[in-house]
């Protein structure tokens, strides 16, 4: 029994570990939603947290496509094209960034020619948008709960769940950076011609990486069942660890949060 118990525990705190980002995410919108159980005017705070949230959606687009641009930059990398859909002042941010294209598209916005330089370098240019995520954005989010500020709430979801919303985006990217690097060092022994095809999986859309695949699947990878089998590993690989990194990025942000909270409060009490 006392085994039992602890098999029990163990598995509860791997599962605390791998998914506790999660967790806190969904409870710190479910505390935002409650309020609307108890306000006599629940219609005034949804009209606040719905134009809070367009206004923050629109102002935070072109800034993280330009934090992609700065962490290409830093990590010593150079970009020669960004897509950003008009709406978002493209045709104006063009004049201030050449490499801006304003265009149309089904992206909002996207860094379609850069030169990262190294893996490291990858990582980074993907990853550097979501450092407002770590702060100010969840805090933005675990604040506007505690003081019940529907308009800080909707600058909070997108900032501060931008990891939730880029899950088969940016997210999954990162995630085959790593997935295609294990693997290419794992088979360092095949042709080199087929290693290289395995740099194709990396992708900022798994959904169109996922219609690519199948429209011409000689370009991914090996040929037969074990092409086949290996392709599908490396993506759903990718996939499992884009759901442990946007968690994990929201939990350091609400870490601070809390120790941010936790200091306001002491300083008060003083």
């Amino acid at each position: 029994m006392n085994n039992r118990h602890y098999q029990a525990q163990r598995s509860k705190k791997a599962l605390n570990f791998l998914f506790q980002g999660w967790i806190n995410a969904f409870r710190d919108i479910n505390s935002i939603f409650e309020r609307f159980q108890s306000d006599p005017k629940p219609l005034r705070l949804l009209l606040a947290l719905m134009l809070s949230f367009l206004v923050a959606w629109f102002i935070y687009v072109p800034i993280h496509e330009l934090l992609h641009v700065a962490g290409c930059v830093i990590s010593g990398g150079v970009v020669h094209e960004l897509i950003l859909d008009q709406k978002y002042g493209a045709v104006f941010l063009s004049k201030l960034f050449p490499f801006i294209v304003p265009q149309s598209s089904g992206y909002a916005g996207r860094v379609s020619g850069f030169d990262p330089g190294s893996d490291t370098g990858y990582l980074i240019t993907v990853f550097f948008p979501y450092i407002l995520t770590i702060f100010p954005g969840v805090w933005l989010l675990v604040y506007s709960a505690r003081a019940k500020k529907m308009w800080v709430s909707g600058v909070g979801m997108i900032v501060g769940l931008a990891p939730f919303i880029s899950l088969t985006g940016d997210y999954f990217e990162i995630g085959t950076i790593i997935t295609t690097k294990i693997w290419n060092s794992a088979l360092q022994g095949y042709p080199a011609q087929v290693i290289e095809a395995y740099w194709n999986l990396r992708s900022d859309d798994i959904f169109r990486l996922i219609s690519e695949i199948s429209a011409e699947p000689n370009l991914y990878g090996l040929p037969g069942f074990s092409g086949f089998f290996q392709v599908v590993a490396i993506v759903l690989s990718g996939f499992f660890l884009a759901i442990l990194f946007s968690g994990w990025t929201y939990q350091i942000g609400r870490i601070l949060a809390v120790r941010l909270e936790n200091l306001a409060c002491g300083r008060r009490c003083c």
